[in-house]
């Protein structure tokens, strides 16, 4: 069994450590590092399971050298930004806003960013200590311009996402999965730090349905 995790805009692996502790020893995995912090992993190759968060769920519809049997996105995307089909994503100028404020203050954008993530403070993610300003950039460039709806496998697909999650909506959940959906509610947007039950159980589900 082998599984490979992908991480969000603005973190970094490390938050899949407790996911992968609960999913037992006879997973072999692999941990995408999209290089936010400076250091870039990036393997190929067919898994069983393919497991993204927010911004890495999207990166994963972007690949042709990684593939999959089943897929599991968590607080996930196909689309972000709006569009006049997909008022329901995020205007582009808000990220145009931050990729101004990227190049004054990387630090202060990614804070502004992990408090809207976890306004609550549920979890003590420190976030990223050296960010890489080129690949912060190009991360959020990504997020405002690809479209990636038509790669989604709805079929071999699980969706796990919170109703309280203030960076992907409950409406863009529903807009762009429709019932196809499982909740979670008061966890916010990091949900492999603030809830890795039910990560681990949504990926457990996937894998019995090989």
């Amino acid at each position: 069994m082998r599984i490979v995790f992908v991480h969000g805009w603005g973190h970094g692996p490390d938050i899949w450590q407790s996911v992968v502790k609960l999913l037992g020893d006879d997973i072999a995995y692999d941990l995408v590092d999209l290089g936010f912090s400076g250091s870039e992993n990036i393997p190929v190759g067919h898994y069983d399971i393919a497991v993204g968060h927010s911004m890495g769920c999207m990166w994963l519809l972007s690949q042709s050298n990684i593939t999959w049997e089943k897929l599991v996105f968590i607080n996930g995307f196909s689309r972000f930004s709006a569009s006049d089909d997909f008022p329901e994503g995020v205007h582009p100028r808000v990220m145009d806003r931050m990729l101004r404020k990227l190049l004054k203050s990387p630090v202060g954008v990614l804070q502004s960013f992990h408090q809207l993530c976890d306004p609550d403070s549920k979890t003590s993610y420190q976030g990223i200590k050296t960010p890489d300003l080129s690949k912060l950039v190009w991360g959020l460039t990504f997020l405002r311009d690809q479209d990636l709806r038509l790669n989604f496998p709805e079929e071999s697909s699980y969706i796990l996402a919170d109703k309280d999650d203030q960076v992907v909506t409950e409406a863009m959940t529903v807009k762009l999965f429709e019932s196809n959906s499982e909740w979670t509610e008061g966890k916010g947007h990091l949900l492999p730090l603030t809830d890795p039950v039910a990560c681990s159980s949504v990926i457990k589900r996937a894998v019995s349905d090989l």
